[in-house]
């Protein structure tokens, strides 16, 4: 298992880019869940080692804090604009995007649920002890991570780029960074 410690704090994309940053959390996702799935094998077969321990430390990071922060931005920036802007959209198109941000709120509280349920074995793993993760609570929590993120990246994505303007997305540039305690006047000094 290789030891990953992950600052969550930096972003991949700059906040000038919010869309970039928002689409740059899903491959940071797919590494947590993929590092979760590796977790819990080498944890049967091997216990709560050093490289566990950190693993499941960088785990418990990311979705405690930038999951949330992650979900914060697509709920109220990014839907939200979206709802607004429907109506500039073909009537199946609307729907459709209405549609796919209905499913994705509802993800969002049975991803925290899922969550809820696999960070307590990964707390005692963090601790030293080997705990047993549950495998269909994984599988479970990666298929609607993936099914989740294909849905954004197919329906939501396009749907942003066509309707957000550059006022929008410097405005949710701003919150982004407010929400991760970035000061943006700082930023935009640079």
């Amino acid at each position: 298992m290789t030891r990953i410690l992950v600052d969550f704090s930096t972003p991949a994309a700059g906040f000038d880019q919010p869309l970039e940053l928002w689409r740059a959390c899903h491959g940071r996702v797919r590494r947590m869940i993929g590092l979760l799935q590796r977790l819990a094998e080498h944890v049967r077969t091997t216990g709560a080692d050093g490289d566990a321990r950190t693993t499941a430390t960088s785990i418990l990071r990311y979705f405690d804090e930038a999951a949330p922060r992650h979900h914060d931005d697509e709920e109220i920036d990014l839907f939200v604009r979206l709802r607004e802007r429907s109506g500039q959209l073909d009537a199946a198109h609307a729907k459709q995007v209405t549609d796919a941000i209905a499913t994705l709120e509802s993800d969002h509280h049975d991803l925290s649920s899922l969550w809820r349920s696999l960070r307590e074995p990964l707390t005692q793993i963090e601790a030293g002890t080997a705990a047993l993760l549950d495998e269909a609570t994984i599988a479970l929590f990666v298929s609607r991570y993936q099914a989740h993120m294909e849905l954004e990246e197919t329906v939501i994505e396009p749907a942003l780029k066509r309707l957000l303007k550059k006022s929008d997305l410097a405005a949710i540039g701003q919150t982004m960074a407010k929400r991760r305690g970035v000061d943006w006047s700082e930023l935009a000094a640079r």
